[in-house]
């Protein structure tokens, strides 16, 4: 009878003293699904901002002398396109580490489609055919552009793999407001850059 009361004992021992449940173990730290998605979502965001902090920055040094022969001094010279410029053009703006090998590729092309049409049709008074405007704002008056997107929104409207769409837009006025539109593509080493940037259309 001891015997048995002892064991009893013990069984009710160990019942109180012992494990209720495994012991946990500690799970390695993941990072938070919400938070990955905000960094991908604010990446093309960044890029596109970046861009234009860059050009304000910059664009009183940048050139843009991209036409030989507009001085006006000979009439018998025409225009044509100064390429070792509009190369060394391209080299600064690469440098703000914003824009892909598509986007300094499109410009390469541009500048010879415009080069081919000043052959075509000789030209050696006024504006330059295609070059009569800033070739980063997009626009004849780029203070003005530029000083309305530093102050405005930057949103990503589109994401679909390693492609996204930004719509940046400033202070509306009255009867207008500066927009810039980026196309961006994601690098193989992780980063947003634009491959396009486009004047947004008036009926959007």
């Amino acid at each position: 009878m001891s015997k048995i009361l002892s064991l009893l004992v013990l069984t009710a021992v160990f019942s109180c003293n012992g494990p209720t449940q495994p012991p946990e173990t500690a799970a390695p730290a993941a990072t938070p699904p919400r938070a990955a998605a905000a960094d991908t979502a604010t990446g093309p965001v960044r890029t596109a901002r970046r861009y234009v902090s860059w050009y304000a920055a910059h664009y009183k040094d940048l050139s843009n002398g991209f036409i030989l022969n507009d001085d006006g001094q000979d009439s018998t010279k025409f225009y044509t396109v100064d390429f070792p410029d509009t190369e060394d053009w391209l080299r600064r703006v690469q440098s703000s580490g914003t824009v892909s090998a598509v986007y300094l590729a499109g410009w390469r092309t541009y500048f010879r489609r415009y080069d081919d049409t000043l052959r075509l049709h000789p030209q050696n008074d006024g504006p330059p055919a295609g070059f009569d405007y800033d070739f980063l704002m997009l626009s004849q008056e780029p203070d003005t552009k530029v000083a309305d997107l530093q102050v405005g929104t930057f949103t990503m409207t589109r994401r679909q793999g390693s492609y996204a769409h930004v719509q940046a837009r400033g202070p509306k006025h009255e009867t207008w407001q500066e927009g810039l539109d980026f196309d961006l593509t994601q690098q193989a080493d992780g980063r947003w850059l634009i491959d396009k940037v486009a004047v947004p259309d008036p009926a959007l």
